[in-house]
């Protein structure tokens, strides 16, 4: 692929020397992602859309710049300067960032046989994570209330109206984001919080020779509960047929290099369901900001739906069984 005149002129910003084969990057809603090939190697150049004041990604930056420094077994994205020194750029209008290619490929969805591995480098990073203090760059807190998840979708009610369901379906909906909504007041006041990933996918999980290399997408990290990353990586499991089968790896991996202490553990249905009100709220922003259609956001309310009714049949047992992923390890 010839990359347009624009990419050209932002990888000018960054010295790579011509010529250069660009491919773009599966994946990815909010921004545009390539990787770029040339003879100073192989990198990621990331252009971000809709950013007027880039706080966010400079939090993102420093985080991974001191996460360069962990010693952990995989790496994290490394964002490389410009030629003015700068880590982000804006050229022809777009704001850019180029990061150095983390060898290895993306999981499938399902993480196959990987699921426990990834849940343990996820660990490995929260592990991290909770190390770090004191940032230059204010991190973006997330402190359990919906109607905060996005500027354009603070009324609860009006944003079920909107996510295209059936009448039925709209008033379980409504009564599920209700219901997460009057347990995160409580849960965030009670649960430990740290830097948290906030958005674990095996997508984002990269493993070569049967080894994870990389974890990736830090673009919405920021402070929350310490449990809550673990609740997104078991968020995936609910419409899997095997759903508690599955959540028995990937809590079982995780808690093997970083157990829960049982008060969290406790949490992680109502983190569940809270993390399927954030993507439906999400997504319905994005929707009223012209970024988004309905036929995007429909699968979302539906999924949030699935995701309440397996919490209510199955939640208890899902707490008993990580109860013996820590067994004494945090007791």
């Amino acid at each position: 692929m010839n990359p347009p005149a624009s990419v050209d002129a932002i990888l000018d910003a960054w010295g790579l020397p011509r010529p250069r084969v660009t491919s773009r990057a599966e994946g990815g809603y909010q921004n545009t992602t390539l990787f770029v090939t040339c003879a100073a190697g192989e990198f990621v150049l990331r252009l971000y859309s809709n950013v007027v004041d880039p706080a966010r990604q400079r939090f993102e930056h420093e985080l991974l710049g001191r996460l360069a420094s962990a010693e952990l077994s995989f790496a994290v994205p490394r964002p490389l300067p410009s030629d003015d020194g700068d880590t982000l750029r804006v050229v022809d209008g777009r704001l850019a960032v180029l990061f150095a290619r983390i060898p290895g490929e993306t999981l499938a969805k399902d993480g196959g046989p990987y699921v426990g591995r990834a849940a343990a480098a996820l660990a490995e990073l929260d592990i991290a994570l909770g190390a770090l203090r004191e940032f230059e760059h204010r991190p973006p807190i997330f402190d359990g209330d919906l109607t905060r998840v996005h500027l354009l979708a603070d009324d609860l009610d009006e944003a079920v109206a909107e996510a295209g369901l059936e009448p039925d379906f709209r008033n379980a909906l409504r009564g599920g984001l209700e219901r997460t909504a009057e347990l995160a007041v409580p849960l965030y006041a009670s649960l430990p919080q740290q830097v948290t990933h906030g958005d674990f996918a095996f997508g984002n999980t990269l493993v070569r020779n049967g080894r994870v290399t990389g974890l990736i997408d830090f673009e919405v990290a920021g402070i929350d509960v310490r449990a809550m990353d673990m609740a997104v990586g078991l968020y995936r499991f609910p419409a899997y047929e095997d759903s508690l089968g599955q959540c028995d790896i990937f809590g079982q991996g995780y808690s093997t290099v970083l157990p829960l202490d049982p008060t969290e553990i406790a949490a992680i249905p109502a983190l569940l369901e809270l993390r399927a009100g954030v993507s439906l709220l999400h997504w319905i922003g994005r929707m009223r900001a012209g970024l988004a259609t309905i036929e995007e956001v429909r699968p979302r309310a539906r999924r949030a739906l699935l995701t309440y009714d397996w919490v209510q049949d199955h939640g208890e047992e899902l707490v008993r069984r990580a109860i013996g992923w820590i067994g004494d390890r945090a007791l």
